[in-house]
């Protein structure tokens, strides 16, 4: 497993960890719920993005014989 794996799993804690301490730590004071949807719907978005930029640079390392 090279760097960029590694590079990938770190970030996706990163994200993990973002979904859970934004809403229920920085967001808990919002009278309204529109604050949290509003990172959610972000947060989505940058989770998709980032697995179709994965996705995109996937490459099987084994040769085929």
């Amino acid at each position: 497993m090279g760097a960029s794996f590694w590079w990938w799993v770190g970030w996706f804690v990163f994200l993990f960890l973002l979904d859970f301490l934004i809403p229920f730590q920085y967001l808990r004071e919002t009278p309204r719920l529109t604050g949290s949807f509003l990172f959610w719907i972000i947060w989505i978005l940058i989770a998709i993005a980032s697995m179709f930029v994965m996705f995109l640079q996937w490459h099987d390392n084994e040769k085929h014989r």
